[in-house]
């Protein structure tokens, strides 16, 4: 678990990103209780575990305003959740600011956290309740500190499966519909990355951009050819998010293709006539 002065950072690092690519040993997972919580909602009120658990399963997902997957996967979310919203309960955990830039900084204070909940529940219109984690990150750092993760528990609060990446919605869906039967997930664990990445790159540059340009400069300085592929990606909206950056990875692999070519063309000596 890294200190909290590490947790609370204003500029995103490298080592952060690399550490959202994979589940933590010793963290919780499919059989595993999921930590209680007792935390307060971005619309008001509190959010109680111990309110949910022996009624009915729920599904927890982190997230954040300025996380490019949180975006690109609540779309996908808000259809499951149009399915199973009434045998499952979802709650979003609002945790630290994924991106933070001069227009959308980390916050430090309860008030500002808590703000920032709102915000992201009005901006994406999400249906479901958003309980905001302390200042510290003591329940994300308690869950492995992910950006865009989900755990979806029994009715007893026991962890049935867990997703690296929400946006993982063909996984997580055959895990909720297994659920809202009764009955365990096939696949208690998912950490497929390559389709929610590709939704997350799509809409990074103009979620960083929200942000400030801050966070679009620590995203070079942190992981120059993800900035690259964001920038291209955004030239082709209105596509979907995925297809943006498969368009983006296809032009760069044709740019590629093209220089060599025109290498290849330079290096080749002049017939004689």
């Amino acid at each position: 678990m890294t200190s909290t002065s590490e947790y609370v950072y204003d500029h995103v690092q490298s080592s952060t990103l690399q550490k959202d690519m994979a589940f933590q040993p010793g963290t919780p997972g499919p059989g595993d209780r999921l930590p209680v919580f007792d935390l307060p909602a971005a619309n008001g009120g509190h959010i109680r575990s111990s309110a949910i658990t022996g009624n009915k399963p729920m599904l927890l997902v982190t997230g954040s305003y300025t996380c490019p997957m949180t975006a690109s996967s609540n779309p996908a979310l808000k259809r499951l959740h149009r399915r199973y919203g009434g045998q499952i309960v979802f709650v979003m955990l609002h945790v630290r600011e994924a991106h933070p830039g001069e227009l959308f900084d980390q916050p430090h204070d309860m008030d500002t956290k808590i703000r920032n909940a709102g915000i992201l529940k009005s901006r994406d219109k999400l249906p479901w309740a958003v309980a905001v984690d302390d200042t510290h990150g003591t329940l994300h750092r308690l869950l492995d500190e992910k950006p865009n993760a989900v755990w979806l528990t029994d009715r007893e609060g026991t962890i049935v499966y867990r997703g690296l990446w929400a946006g993982d919605d063909e996984a997580l869906g055959d895990a909720l519909e297994a659920v809202s039967k009764g009955r365990l997930p096939k696949k208690r664990e998912s950490t497929s990355r390559l389709k929610p990445m590709a939704a997350g790159i799509g809409v990074m540059r103009e979620v960083t951009q929200r942000s400030g340009r801050r966070a679009e400069a620590d995203l070079w300085k942190a992981a120059p050819p993800v900035a690259a592929l964001a920038r291209i990606a955004d030239l082709y909206k209105p596509l979907p998010p995925h297809l943006r950056t498969a368009a983006a990875a296809a032009t760069i692999g044709l740019g590629a293709t093209a220089l060599v070519g025109a290498l290849s063309a330079l290096r080749k000596p002049a017939r004689r006539r």
